[in-house]
This record gives structure tokens, C-alpha cells and sequence, in this order.
């Protein structure tokens, strides 16, 4: 796996443990869907964001 793949999974374990904390101590209906989610998400927007500053490494403009 590469680095930047590695980077999204940690920040998305990371977010979706916060989350989840966050959601059980305001008593949310559904904690662990919304957490899932909203990990996801961030998971996504990261390993994006990763992936495009490599490419950008390797070939700049």
C-alpha cells in the first residue's frame, strides 16, 4: 500500500472513533450509521487530497 493510502485509512479510523464518542454522548438515534458516514466522507476527501498533491510531485504543471 502506498503512503497516502495508508495516511486516508488512519484519519478515517480516527474520525470514525471521534464520531462515534461524539454521537453516543449526545444520545444520537443511529450513532454508528452516522458515524460510518461521516468517516467515510472524510476518508474520501482525504485520500483525494493525498492522491492529487502525489500526482502533482510527480508531474508539476
Amino acid at each position: 500500500m502506498n503512503k497516502y493510502v495508508k495516511s486516508s485509512i488512519l484519519i478515517g479510523l480516527i474520525t470514525l472513533v471521534s464520531a462515534l464518542l461524539i454521537f453516543l454522548v449526545i444520545d444520537f438515534p443511529s450513532p454508528y450509521i452516522a458515524a460510518l458516514i461521516i468517516a467515510f466522507v472524510v476518508f474520501e476527501i482525504s485520500f483525494y487530497h493525498l492522491f492529487v498533491k502525489e500526482r502533482q510531485k510527480r508531474r508539476p504543471l
